[in-house]
């Protein structure tokens, strides 16, 4: 395992997979940006990041307990993680999450 010691001293594994993250309506609009990056093994890593990072700026209604709500959308290479293993599912180098809102309408 690679590890990294950054300037606050803590340490890091070098071989995290990296993946991409687009934001999609709200959370777009929201944030003023349409990806971000981020790395970890986990969709729980990822998006514990996600939230952490944007807290400020995430409405409160779309968070519970430090994750996003089950209602938002969060897609895994086109495949929504409730069909997965949730926040559990482990992530890769490389791959893609879109993150959305429900939208309903009619």
């Amino acid at each position: 395992m690679n590890i990294h010691t950054d300037p606050i001293n803590s340490i890091r594994r070098l071989d995290m997979p990296k993946v991409r993250m687009k934001l999609l309506n709200m959370f777009r609009i929201d944030l003023g940006k349409k990806e971000v990056e981020y790395e970890g093994e986990t969709m729980r890593d990822i998006i514990s990041q996600f939230v952490e990072e944007h807290k400020d700026k995430i409405k409160p209604k779309l968070l519970d307990d430090g994750l996003l709500r089950e209602e938002n959308i969060i897609l895994l290479n086109g495949r929504d993680i409730k069909y997965l293993d949730e926040y559990d599912t482990k992530v890769k180098e490389g791959d893609e999450i879109h993150l959305s809102i429900a939208l309903g309408g009619g």
